[in-house]
């Protein structure tokens, strides 16, 4: 079979037009760093790739959430701290209160003591995160507690997804924290009242109130360092699997650099090998077609 002059041409022009085309394909390459940087190019990856990436967007919100989280819960064991604390420095007033030795008149300082301390569990009750009341189970944008100690939140707990099947608690049902088996805030006051009444017998009597009050609190503090460390594992796994997922998506679309430099030189070196054939050739109808 005779090939005319023409038909070599356009063989040249077909080849010349080939290894451009993946010249610039492996130039891009090179610049991204992927093998795969449209559908086209590799149709048979596209459903893993999307696969891969949908599965890295969840770990980074799951990622998100849990640091979150943690950030809340923190802040949720800080406040339930703060009241301990209060709760603790009431008891030993309580004790030195029921002394016979105390006065009417020191009795009566004792219970401004409380009133402060008062304000402390009032504050910790109604404290926030980023404006969002952590006490006030899901009505989380409204104070829980008014100054009589009255409690205007919900009792359902808001939470937050933090893994495909894992979830955590970020904000606590006020009225079990500061009014389970106690009124905490009732109870403060109760104790002011008989401070300044000079009643020893019910300033003896609140211990038992006062130990409870210690138990709820403690037993609420538990459980937010439970979920705390939920959210903290949280964010490692999350953390592990997206450095997972990147290794597995490096594994399908990352291009070798060495090896795409090396084809890249080997490719613009035939293209300008091809390009100097051609011109030997002294036709000026190659360029034309070209």
């Amino acid at each position: 079979m005779r090939v005319t002059q023409a038909g070599l041409w356009e063989m040249v022009r077909q080849n010349l037009s080939t290894n451009a085309s993946r010249t610039r394909e492996v130039e891009e390459q090179a610049v991204t760093g992927l093998l795969v940087n449209r559908p086209s190019d590799a149709p048979a990856l596209l459903a893993q790739v999307d696969r891969l990436n949908a599965t890295t967007l969840d770990q980074d919100v799951y990622q998100q959430n849990a640091s979150q989280a943690v950030a809340q819960l923190n802040q949720m064991d800080s406040e339930l701290g703060r009241v301990h604390d209060a709760l603790t420095r009431v008891r030993e007033l309580v004790v030195q209160a029921s002394g016979d030795v105390v006065s009417a008149e020191q009795r009566g300082y004792i219970a401004l003591e409380v009133e402060s301390l008062r304000t402390t569990v009032l504050q910790a009750a109604n404290s926030n995160f980023a404006g969002r009341y952590l006490f006030a189970g899901t009505a989380w944008d409204t104070a829980p507690f008014d100054d009589a100690g009255t409690y205007a939140g919900s009792t359902d707990e808001p939470r937050s997804r933090v893994g495909a099947d894992t979830w955590v608690t970020t904000g606590l049902d006020g009225s079990s924290v500061f009014q389970g088996d106690v009124d905490v805030l009732g109870m403060l006051d109760g104790l002011v009242t008989a401070l300044n009444a000079d009643d020893t017998a019910s300033v003896e009597a609140s211990l038992t109130d006062l130990d409870t009050s210690l138990d709820q609190v403690m037993q609420s503090r538990a459980g937010v360092g439970t979920e705390t460390n939920v959210a903290d594992d949280a964010t490692e796994l999350a953390a592990a699997l997206q450095s997972e997922l990147g290794t597995r998506m490096d594994d399908l679309v990352a291009a070798d650099p060495a090896e795409t430099y090396m084809k890249l030189s080997e490719l613009r070196q035939a293209y300008s090998t091809a390009l100097q054939v051609a011109a030997s050739g002294k036709s000026q109808n190659l360029f034309d077609l070209i």
